[in-house]
């Protein structure tokens, strides 16, 4: 099967279990519920010409879709991986999918989708708390908004995503630079084994409140070491994989 954008696709199993859907959807009439799909995805430089395009089922759309991230290069593979992620995710009462797909599998596309966001979007993050800081520009919280934003926690199955977000979490060298511009200007002190960092310039205020230079460490056990270092030693691996 002749492709435009052939050199973006890994000649493989998946690549060929693709093109066979594709060539029996472009031979039949579908009847029913369909989705237009672009054979050459329009974000890897495909067009919206006829010859691009084929009906499919909803279930055909999704299983498309998740081969194209199994035989497409490196470059182009977090977009499918996107794509993938936002099918997923769509609710539009004109998008019939109510079909779910396997633990396995989910778990297997979230990691790879979450190696290749550290890769080709380094500087996401960072943009994200850019607009983020720039809309709360000059507004002012009322007491009461931000005595709930205070006391706001975390329900238990919003704190296992985030620990398993966070397993796979990789940062760029953008990304550490930005830190350390962040952090040169910080100190830690400490008061009633609890610690904080704050800028330099107030020093003098907190350690005329009672605060002592540094990090309270009294909550470092043996134990406590050992995880740390698992979990430094796990990041440096994912970082040069």
């Amino acid at each position: 099967m002749a492709y435009i954008g052939r050199d973006i696709f890994i000649n493989n199993k998946y690549k060929t279990w693709h093109d066979n859907i594709i060539a029996k959807a472009k031979n039949r009439t579908l009847e029913g519920y369909k989705e237009v799909h672009h054979i050459i995805p329009k974000s890897c430089g495909g067009t919206n010409d006829k010859s691009n395009l084929v009906p499919l089922a909803a279930r055909e759309h999704y299983i498309i879709h998740i081969l194209l991230s199994k035989c497409i290069i490196k470059k182009y593979k977090f977009k499918m991986l996107k794509a993938i992620k936002c099918m997923k995710n769509l609710k539009n009462k004109n998008v019939l999918r109510d079909f779910k797909i396997n633990n396995r599998l989910y778990d297997k596309l979230r990691k790879e989708y979450s190696k290749y966001f550290s890769i080709y979007n380094p500087s996401y993050r960072q943009e994200v708390k850019d607009k983020i800081s720039a809309a709360n520009l000059g507004k002012k919280r009322s007491k009461e908004t931000r005595e709930k934003m205070r006391g706001k926690k975390h329900t238990k199955e919003t704190k296992v995503k985030i620990k398993y977000a966070r397993q796979f979490q990789v940062c760029s060298d953008e990304q550490r630079k930005n830190y350390s511009k962040i952090y040169s200007n910080l100190i830690w002190v400490n008061k009633d084994n609890k610690s904080k960092r704050v800028n330099k310039e107030l020093k003098k205020d907190y350690l005329s409140n009672g605060y002592k230079l540094g990090r309270d460490m009294s909550y470092m056990t043996d134990e406590t070491r050992n995880l740390l270092s698992q979990k430094t030693t796990a990041y440096w691996q994912r970082k040069v994989a």
